[in-house]
């Protein structure tokens, strides 16, 4: 059977039950047993559908590394830790992650484990083969597992955090304003309720405002913060559970939090959308066939973790270039533009740098959050790594002007 009989699927519960919430069909499109788009191979990369950071350039990874081993360095400790990745698709963040970890003995030598949350037995098994030769290769002994959920996750142990491109795949509820009034907004069959429907003519979803308001508007809406000058507006309460559950953790048992995803504070609401071979695509349209994603409410990320007086401090967002130039971004850059030996990949290379922080591609759009631990024992003034706001201004360096030094 091929991917067409998602839509037949979907099709025939909302005949059979009703129009379903934009929540529920995210739900089927990426994730049913048989169809969901997450059981498709390949979906990221240059034969997928989409490409991220860490497929872009090298350097992305390995700041990331950086900053957990800057985190690891402030503290005097023997103590183990571990890494959590959240949906590591093909390994590529993890593999840079590793190699500059790899060029820390000390910090190396307290690796102790490799959790990898992935639902997808496809891409459990490219990550194994991916990660599982790296590390022998680099010498580095973590041992590595797999879960469905952060709540598989054994408690008690040191670990950092990562979130990459994570949080914008997961379920949203979208609310719009209609004549003055909120209404949670559903997907519903094109002419579901008419007696000439769609016979002879190939099946299509179209959203619809919901008649009365719903249970979960009455619930959900009011997560969404200030909503006097906005008409639509998408909350994510998975989202929001999650990275309280996370924060908790690092309150609890030391480490951080990094959070990394294209999204906004608060100022956003119709972002939903699809892409499918690079482009983008009518999420209502073959679903099971592109991915579905919405910008991330960093703002209510914040709310959710603030909300429960949980003993972390959040730090961020700030953008992506920010982040990454006050990492030292120009200066690896410089570095490995200069050991190149052809042209070719030094354009390349250049090219890569200005899709990651050029402010009208990824540099502006893309947001970093960091969470920490708040205690007695902690400088309650200190300020992570690509988070402090010194010299240089992200906004105002550009990666073809590094290359030319």
């Amino acid at each position: 059977q091929s991917k067409p009989d998602l839509m037949s699927f979907i099709c025939r519960q909302i005949r059979s039950s009703g129009p379903i919430s934009v929540s529920d069909y995210m739900k089927l499109a990426l994730h049913h047993p048989i169809y969901g788009y997450y059981k498709n191979s390949d979906v990221i990369g240059p034969d997928g559908d989409f490409i991220t950071s860490p497929e872009i350039c090298q350097i992305f990874g390995e700041l990331l590394g950086i900053w957990i081993v800057n985190e690891r360095l402030r503290f005097a400790t023997q103590t183990p830790f571990d890494i959590v990745e959240f949906g590591p698709g093909r390994g590529t963040l993890l593999s840079n992650i590793l190699r500059a970890i790899s060029k820390f003995p000390k910090v190396a030598s307290e690796f102790q484990k490799l959790h990898l949350v992935e639902r997808s037995d496809r891409l459990r098994a490219v990550q194994q083969s991916t990660l599982g030769p790296l590390l022998d290769a680099l010498k580095l002994s973590p041992a590595i597992h797999w879960h469905s959920s952060l709540d598989e996750i054994p408690r008690g142990q040191c670990s950092y955090y990562l979130a990459h491109e994570f949080f914008d795949a997961l379920p949203i509820h979208r609310f719009q304003k209609v004549n003055g009034k909120w209404h949670e907004v559903f997907v519903d069959v094109m002419d579901a309720h008419s007696e000439s429907s769609t016979h002879g003519t190939a099946e299509q979803l179209i959203f619809r405002a919901s008649q009365p308001p719903t249970l979960t508007m009455s619930v959900y809406l009011q997560l969404a913060g200030d909503l006097e000058n906005r008409n639509c507006v998408e909350v994510c309460p998975e989202a929001g559970a999650i990275l309280q559950k996370i924060a908790q953790r690092v309150a609890d048992d030391g480490g951080a939090a990094l959070v990394v995803d294209y999204g906004h504070v608060g100022e956003s609401g119709d972002t939903l959308r699809a892409f499918k071979n690079h482009e983008l695509h009518d999420p209502l349209k073959d679903p099971g066939q592109a991915d579905i994603t919405a910008d991330v409410d960093f703002a209510f990320l914040r709310r959710s973790v603030e909300a429960t007086n949980t003993p972390v401090v959040v730090h961020g967002p700030v953008t992506q270039a920010y982040f990454l130039v006050h990492m030292g971004f120009m200066a690896r850059l410089k570095v490995l533009v200069h050991k190149c030996h052809l042209e070719e990949d030094k354009k390349n290379l250049i090219a890569s740098s200005e899709m990651l922080l050029g402010s009208d591609k990824m540099g502006k759009r893309f947001k970093f959050m960091a969470i920490l631990p708040r205690s007695d024992s902690v400088d309650q003034s200190y300020v992570p790594a690509g988070f402090f706001p010194t010299w240089p201004s992200a906004s105002t360096i550009q990666p073809s002007s590094a290359s030319k030094t």
